[in-house]
């Protein structure tokens, strides 16, 4: 526990600075619409259900062009509640999931956080899918004083502890147990290394995580000196359907690669016009940072098998027991591999129910005393919540687009798990004005 509150005072010592030496908690009381707060979630006592049930509060995006990371999800947390209860439950209690769906919008993100803090009780919260939705919700968590477990939101900025830059809102009550943007673009560094080409592109969606994406790949390749040439950035809005000028405007460069963390439906309607536009005959390599997130629609276009993807959890690796297990398991429930906001979601309940147990009880500030610097595993691997930023230690992993068979889908082969310290992305960063947020 000792180790616990050293994290938490690293923590709040960036904030301090940034606060002119005011304790964030007390900061927070002190603010008119804090206190109130506050207030609030003294009543509740630091956690919600009560009774016999444990109540978690889940928030990912459930309609609209990116609806398929929200289906995902309840999937893999559905899976983990029925194995959960039919094992006795938390603690001899019944755990319960709401979902709410935030539409990938701040501000409705904002009000079903708030809705189920204050008229579910739940708990603990969990998910996210959108960097925007999770920058937003971030200082109202705080607020609230409930513990978040954001299992699917890539933006560094959501675990730079407040102060440490000016888009900073990691607190204390914020985790996240996927890997993050800056994981991501340390692997694609990694791979571009590797690559006989130096003219690099980026096609993304046009807001924090798309902008983000190309500013942390160019400060890695940077920082692991790798020698390349900027020729074109293109940042098309969220949700569109015609990504012909984008498309026009990157091959117009003539760029030998192109790095594009498009996602959701804006990621299939991309693949199909870039390839009807000659975009894979011009352009030797793309690297899709999100590409294997989903089973795309069949509806959609495949990735090309022999680029480069990205994903926060393979399942096939580790070959492990308890990967082999969620794997097979999923399988005979949904026909389909997991992906890996199915596996964060699962993952997510099962985080809650050791922190719970180890606690004696749903506490607020006790779950996030167990959470800050917890060692834990599940199908994606061994991994720890880093006690400075809240943020787990888990593998940048990149890997070779093929088809199987047997499986019917894509899947990564050979795949590379890229391990990398904290320390070790901070140092590559240096001289930027990027935090790691690891």
């Amino acid at each position: 526990m000792g180790d616990n509150n050293r994290g938490r005072e690293a923590r709040n010592g960036s904030s301090a600075r940034a606060n002119v030496g005011i304790d964030r908690r007390s900061f927070v009381k002190t603010t008119a619409a804090g206190a109130s707060i506050a207030a609030f979630a003294g009543c509740l006592g630091g956690g919600g259900g009560g009774g016999d049930t444990v109540r978690l509060g889940a928030l990912y995006i459930q309609s609209g062009f990116a609806s398929l990371y929200g289906e995902e999800a309840e999937r893999g947390f559905d899976l983990a509640v029925d194995e959960i209860n039919d094992d006795g439950g938390i603690d001899g209690k019944d755990v319960e999931v709401v979902v709410r769906d935030t539409e990938g919008d701040s501000e409705t993100g904002i009000s079903q956080m708030r809705s189920l803090v204050e008229e579910e009780n739940v708990d603990g919260l969990f998910g996210l899918d959108s960097s925007g939705v999770a920058q937003a919700v971030a200082p109202q968590v705080e607020q609230y004083q409930i513990p978040l477990m954001v299992t699917h939101a890539g933006t560094p900025f959501l675990t730079s502890p407040e102060g440490e830059h000016e888009k900073s809102v990691g607190n204390d009550y914020v985790f996240r147990a996927s890997n993050s943007v800056t994981h991501d673009m340390y692997g694609a560094a990694r791979i571009a290394s590797e690559l006989d080409v130096t003219d690099w592109a980026t096609i993304g969606p046009n807001y924090a995580f798309g902008e983000e994406t190309w500013d942390y790949f160019r400060a890695f390749m940077d920082g692991l000196d790798v020698e390349a040439n900027w020729v074109t950035e293109q940042f098309p809005e969220l949700a569109s359907n015609d990504f012909s000028s984008d498309i026009d405007a990157v091959l117009g460069e003539e760029p030998e690669a192109v790095i594009t963390p498009l996602w959701g439906s804006d990621l299939t309607t991309f693949l199909g016009q870039a390839e009807d536009a000659g975009w894979f005959d011009e352009i030797e390599y793309t690297l899709f940072s999100v590409g294997m997130g989903t089973d795309l629609p069949a509806d959609g276009s495949p990735l090309p098998e022999g680029e480069y993807a990205s994903t926060r959890y393979d399942p096939f690796e580790p070959d492990s027991e308890e990967n082999e297990t969620f794997r097979e398991t999923y399988w005979d429930e949904y026909e389909t591999l997991p992906t890996y906001n199915a596996e964060g979601a699962y993952r997510a309940v099962y985080l809650y129910k050791e922190a719970i147990e180890a606690a004696g009880g749903a506490n607020a500030d006790d779950l996030v005393d167990q959470f800050t610097g917890m060692e834990h595993s599940g199908p994606v691997g061994e991994y720890r919540f880093d006690e400075e930023t809240n943020q787990a230690t888990v593998a940048s992993i990149w890997g070779t687009v093929s088809y199987s068979d047997e499986w019917e889908s894509n899947v990564l082969d050979p795949v590379e798990y890229m391990d990398v310290e904290p320390q070790e992305l901070r140092d590559l960063l240096e001289g930027s004005d990027l935090p790691a947020g690891a």
